[in-house]
């Protein structure tokens, strides 16, 4: 794992700083760097972090996440390409019930207790497992052995079909 991007998310965020940077892959957490769809490891993640207010006066942070990922097929194996761009505003709040108000008033809001010392690195690795498919598979696979296997199965339910209509 890397060295940890620590900033201090309430001082960013109050004046309005920019951060940008990238991190590979392979650099980050297990959760991510081992992750079973991945199928290439040392691809660059680009992160952006920007801080500000906004209408109501409360401090944020936009958070965007850009990658050209390889994930494995998981209907043939074969690598799948899938552009990760996320995007993500980050309210900071002071107190818990200010935070559980503030989720509750507006269901799309993602929120936290600012910390003395936040990672960039967890906050982009949090984007990503959010954003991986649940199963990526290619729209088509074209794989002859992959036909020629679901050739050769005779449906189940046909089976089945047959069965009924004997009684």
């Amino acid at each position: 794992m890397s060295d940890p991007i620590l900033i201090d998310p309430k001082a960013l965020a109050e004046q309005a700083q920019h951060l940008a940077g990238q991190i590979r892959l392979s650099e980050m957490d297990e959760r991510v760097s081992r992750h079973e769809f991945l199928a290439e490891r040392q691809t660059p993640v680009s992160f952006a972090l920007q801080g500000g207010r906004d209408k109501r006066q409360r401090l944020y942070l936009n958070l965007s996440v850009l990658a050209q990922l390889s994930l494995v097929c998981q209907r043939c194996m074969q690598p799948l390409p899938f552009a990760l761009n996320e995007q993500a505003r980050i309210v900071l709040f002071d107190s818990e019930e200010a935070l559980d108000e503030a989720m509750v008033a507006e269901e799309e809001l993602e929120g936290m207790l600012p910390e003395a010392q936040l990672d960039v690195g967890t906050l982009v690795e949090e984007q990503i497992l959010m954003a991986l498919p649940y199963a990526p598979c290619h729209e088509s696979c074209h794989s002859d052995k992959l036909d020629a296997v679901n050739q050769d199965r005779p449906n189940p339910f046909a089976a089945l079909a047959a069965l009924k209509s004997g009684r």
